[in-house]
């Protein structure tokens, strides 16, 4: 038995906080997930740091928001992934594996993430911190790459093969039935090469194995032979309201018009995840709500049974009670929350609380926590467990001493930053259990919802002058929790 607890970290992407039993979704059947639930914590209000894959990632990676890892958007990369969880670790003699999506650098370039996988799959050496990791990139219909296209081809088969039958029209989530079965999906590759880990690992070493599944991202495709999926008559749907909400901030009708690429907020690349889609029309044809909410929702529960699979492992081969698991995503998904799809420059419910999950047996029992957390809080939670101080000031903090023994989290709330571009839409976010604050940099709107008594966030209050003592209470906070992390050189004589 390992002095200190391996670590299996398994992230999806892009998954909504109502997608999991647990979490009060009477409509989801995922009894896997469920299970580290009631074996372990249940984060009820857990954060993203960002809304789009690599800044969100990075922070997993590094405990720090994107002001200080640098990689604020897609297409970018951290300044520094010495900072890597990855590196610590391995540098405190975990052996770490990487299986799955990354994404944290940029695709469209040459870089360690995009480079030639040989015939035979052979993982990648000294990736990201990583002794040795197995990649893909992209998801589900364009996602058959990397690792994951090897293993497809040694068994016989090529992405050309499947093809996708789109069930709607003209559907920027391409929602369809998919030709490859589901022994062959990019899930339970995932979950295999996980296996095959855990059974030849070195023994005489802790463990760190870090899994990226690609779903249930965009496009929102199912096999075709997967059965246990979620009836669209079931979904909730968001009440029809007005284009916008009373007071809404003024991008949010580019999304709902499709008109962001000719607007003042345009960067010099694509927004990430959305472009130039009409989400409102969308979303208010009901037919097409609800069935792309409903293959949505049943890529979550395929990936539960994936999930099945992997902590099946760790119980046969006697590594559950030694193994932290933590189970989480990088953000949400809006589907159709105040009639807009996907991601982007918004801190709405939808795409900011997600899903997370830890469990230790051998640490800690079943506990739920009330309080706000965040992604940058896995490293820091992670290194306490592991008994590693490097001395390293992170925005995160420990949710040790929370799950372990009770203690009250000694910070008010959570912050979440998103920066489109340098010169473009930027907000700083503050959420509380009671409120969310975003202050848009260079802008005059801004956003502050009552959580508590609008759950919906569908009466932005950020200009009523009844709440600007709230107002200015939230900020001073985000003010107190940007200072506390910053980082100091040591100081070696006064003069």
């Amino acid at each position: 038995m390992n002095d200190h607890p391996n670590i299996v970290l398994i992230t999806t992407d892009q998954q909504r906080f109502d997608s999991v039993g647990i979490n009060g979704s009477s409509f989801m059947d995922t009894p896997r997930i469920d299970r580290l639930g009631h074996e372990g914590a249940v984060f009820r209000r857990a954060y993203c740091p960002n809304t789009v894959c690599t800044p969100s990632r990075a922070s997993m990676m590094t405990g720090l928001h994107l002001s200080r890892h640098g990689a604020y958007n897609i297409g970018t990369s951290a300044v520094d992934h010495g900072l890597f969880l990855s590196h610590i670790l391995r540098g405190h003699g975990y052996q770490n594996h990487h299986i799955g999506k990354a994404h944290w650098f940029p695709w469209g370039t040459e870089n360690a993430e995009t480079a030639k996988v040989d015939q035979k799959g052979t993982p990648f050496n000294d990736f990201a911190g990583f002794e040795t990791a197995e990649l893909s990139i992209g998801h589900a219909t364009w996602g058959m790459t990397g690792h994951y296209r090897k293993w497809l081809e040694r068994k016989g088969a090529s992405p050309k093969d499947f093809n996708d039958h789109l069930v709607l029209t003209n559907d920027p989530n391409a929602t369809a039935d998919w030709d490859l079965p589901v022994e062959l999906h990019s899930g339970t590759w995932v979950a295999e090469r996980a296996i095959d880990f855990l059974k030849n690992r070195d023994r005489t070493r802790p463990f760190f194995l870090n899994l990226g599944f690609q779903d249930p991202h965009h496009p929102h495709v199912v096999p075709s032979d997967f059965h246990n999926r979620v009836d669209p008559e079931i979904v909730p749907l968001q009440g029809k309201s007005g284009q916008c909400e009373e007071f809404s901030p003024e991008h949010i009708r580019h999304f709902h018009d499709g008109t962001w690429e000719d607007s003042q907020f345009r960067g010099p690349f694509p927004i990430a995840g959305n472009e130039s889609v009409a989400w409102y029309p969308y979303f208010q044809d009901e037919q097409k709500a609800r069935t792309t909410k409903a293959y949505y929702y049943s890529m979550v529960q395929l990936i539960d049974e994936q999930l099945g699979t992997i902590l099946d492992a760790l119980d046969e081969l006697e590594l559950a009670d030694d193994t932290l698991v933590i189970y989480t995503t990088d953000h949400g998904e809006m589907l159709g929350d105040h009639g807009i799809g996907q991601k982007g420059p918004l801190i709405y419910e939808g795409v900011t609380h997600i899903p997370l999950f830890m469990r230790y047996p051998k640490g800690f029992g079943s506990c739920d926590v009330e309080e706000t957390v965040s992604l940058v809080d896995l490293v820091p939670t992670i290194l306490d467990f592991a008994g590693v101080d490097d001395g390293v000031r992170r925005d995160g903090i420990s949710l040790k001493a929370r799950i372990q023994e009770g203690r009250p989290i000694e910070r008010n709330g959570v912050r979440i930053e998103y920066k489109e571009e340098a010169d473009r839409i930027r907000y700083k976010g503050w959420v509380t259990p009671e409120w969310k604050l975003a202050v848009y940099m260079g802008e005059e709107f801004g956003e502050l919802y009552d959580l508590k008594g609008d759950p919906g966030e569908n009466h932005n209050l950020f200009h009523d002058p009844d709440y600007l003592d709230i107002k200015m209470r939230l900020l001073i906070e985000m003010l107190h929790d940007m200072e506390r992390s910053e980082p100091l050189s040591e100081r070696l004589s006064r003069v």
